[in-house]
């Protein structure tokens, strides 16, 4: 004889408690969503990969004893890192090797209402910069040596074409040590120095 089969409660959720978590998920995602600044997040992470790339740069220089050279495209959203074999500050071509870096999508170098250091509104400012003409265009341009050191105290502006205040980023490299920052503009017009 078999023993009667015993009914067991189940643990699962109804179709229509599935429903209603769905629907409370989307309720929140929709008030949530409209107040988080994703430009921010993308200018954040732009100005981190220039930072990167001037890091390595000097971390190259200190490897290779041998300088390396930065140049800033302002009209073209890139910049180019020279690594300069025979000292004499510019690049050539058949003998030097030249890597080009785009900025991600929507930033571009821009000329801030004010700058970190005080100087005149440019896309580059600072006492390390020297300029090379290319194209007939004066570009901006950084050197870190082999001695962990700058050109000079440098700050490299980025923004969007929406140049809201909050959308403007600086990355400032200090010239004695070539320690590489980065500073984002607040609503008031006013920058602070970032902890990233």
């Amino acid at each position: 004889m078999r023993a009667p089969l015993l009914l067991r409660a189940r643990r699962a959720f109804t179709v229509i408690e599935m429903v209603i978590a769905v629907g409370v998920a989307a309720i929140l995602v929709a008030i949530v969503l409209p107040n988080i600044d994703f430009n921010r997040y993308r200018m954040d992470a732009a100005c981190r990969s220039v930072q990167l790339r001037f890091i390595a740069a000097q971390s190259k220089a200190v490897e290779g004893g041998v300088n390396y050279i930065v140049t800033f495209f302002w009209n073209q959203s890139q910049f180019r890192v020279v690594k300069d074999i025979n000292g004499n500050g510019l690049w050539d071509g058949g003998l030097e090797t030249a890597n080009y870096f785009t900025l991600d999508e929507n930033v571009r170098f821009m000329i801030p209402p004010s700058t970190i250091d005080g100087a005149s509104p440019d896309y580059a400012t600072g006492p390390g910069l020297h300029a090379i003409g290319e194209g007939g265009n004066t570009y901006p341009t950084v050197t870190f040596y082999p001695n962990g050191s700058s050109s000079g105290d440098v700050v490299v502006y980025l923004g969007t074409s929406a140049t809201r205040y909050t959308d403007f980023r600086a990355v400032q490299i200090t010239g004695s040590t070539s320690k590489v920052t980065y500073w984002r503009m607040r609503s008031d017009g006013n920058w602070a120095q970032s902890d990233m």
